[in-house]
Parts: C-alpha cells; sequence; structure tokens
C-alpha cells in the first residue's frame, strides 16, 4: 500500500487528478454523438480545469496541517482510478469510469477536509466534495435513464 509522503505529494496528485479528468471529459465529449452530451462533458471538462485552480491555491491559504500518521491512512490507490484508454468507449463504459472517477475525488476531497485542522481549507475541500457528489449524481442519473431503463 503506497501512501503519500507529504501535503506537497497531497496537493500535486489532486491538481494532477483534476487534470486528468479534464481530459477525459474532453475527450468524451470530442466522441459524444449528440449535442446535449458533447455540452455536458464540455462543461464538466472546464469545471475539472476550475478545481485545478482552486487545488492550486489552497497552498496559499495555509499549510493543511496533515500529521505523518494521518498521511500514512491516505492510501494512494484509494483515489486512483486509471482514465488512459487506447480504444474508443461505448457510452455506459464511459458513464461507469466518469462515476469511478468522481466517487474517488470526492473521497480524496472528503478525506483531506477530514484531517486539516484549517476551517478555510476544510471550507475548500467540502466545496469540492460538494460538486462531485452532484457530477456523481449526475452521471447516476444518466446511467439509469439512457441505459438501464432503455
Amino acid at each position: 500500500m503506497k501512501t503519500f509522503k507529504s501535503v506537497d505529494e497531497i496537493l500535486h496528485f489532486a491538481v494532477s487528478s483534476a487534470q486528468e479528468t479534464a481530459h477525459f471529459f474532453t475527450s468524451l465529449s470530442k466522441q459524444a454523438r449528440n449535442a446535449r452530451l458533447k455540452q455536458e462533458f464540455e462543461k464538466y471538462a472546464r469545471e475539472e480545469f476550475a478545481y485545478m485552480v482552486r487545488l492550486a491555491k489552497v497552498r496559499e491559504i495555509a499549510p493543511l496541517g496533515i500529521s505523518g500518521k494521518q498521511l500514512k491512512d491516505l492510501v494512494i490507490s484509494d483515489y486512483q482510478i486509471d482514465l488512459n484508454t487506447a480504444r474508443e468507449l461505448k457510452y455506459s463504459e464511459a458513464l461507469v469510469m466518469a462515476m469511478r472517477k468522481v466517487r474517488a475525488s470526492l473521497k480524496l476531497y472528503l478525506d483531506i477536509a477530514s484531517r486539516t485542522p484549517n476551517d478555510e481549507i476544510q471550507s475548500v475541500f467540502r466545496s469540492l466534495a460538494n460538486e462531485e457528489a452532484k457530477h456523481k449524481r449526475r452521471f447516476e442519473i444518466e446511467y439509469n435513464e439512457s441505459i438501464l431503463l432503455r
């Protein structure tokens, strides 16, 4: 089990993860077969790019204040979802991957928020978690309506 070695590593991971997700959604928007889906995926990509900026600014607020023991409790594999795919995904596969990714991001943001003693940083990560929860719900609804209820 690989854990984070530093707070900087956590923040770098979170920014990189948001960037990877943004690129994933950009790729899905290019594959979308209808205008509504294309717009939705483009919107998600823009939001992920905005998360990158918010995450990068966390360093300017204050140190996260997460202890070494708390770092050891954050297992990297709990937050990693491989979004790289060499082939075009079926829509159902893309939705499942998106749900997994936002679930992992949601967990990361909640775990960081619960470990930092800084109220302002907690607020940033809870806000990000709330937005990811909304994305997760939207993907679940889309999956249910487009795949399961067909």
